[in-house]
């Protein structure tokens, strides 16, 4: 996905002030991530290349925002004492 569809994505997901939202690739797909402004929480979800390729590229890309949105709402987990965040899945049924 390129980059200005995913910041379209974003700003249709409409996530909580105080939230950013960025995209990483990672071997078979992309990490997503929402994170608090000042870094102390936050959640990766990784979107597999399978989960894409079954629902479609960007179906994947909004279902996927739309769990790290639910996420954000309801209060993004602390970053972990080893620095990492939790990790959700998303992969092809």
């Amino acid at each position: 996905m390129d980059f200005q569809t995913f910041e379209h994505q974003v700003r249709l997901a409409a996530f909580p002030p105080g939230v950013r939202v960025s995209a990483h690739p990672e071997g078979a797909g992309w990490t997503l991530r929402a994170a608090s402004e000042d870094g102390r929480a936050g959640l990766n979800l990784l979107l597999t290349d399978g989960a894409a390729d079954m629902y479609g590229e960007g179906p994947a890309f909004s279902a996927a925002l739309a769990r790290l949105r639910q996420a954000a709402v309801a209060g993004l987990p602390p970053v972990r004492p080893d620095g990492t965040l939790d990790q959700l899945v998303f992969v092809r049924d």
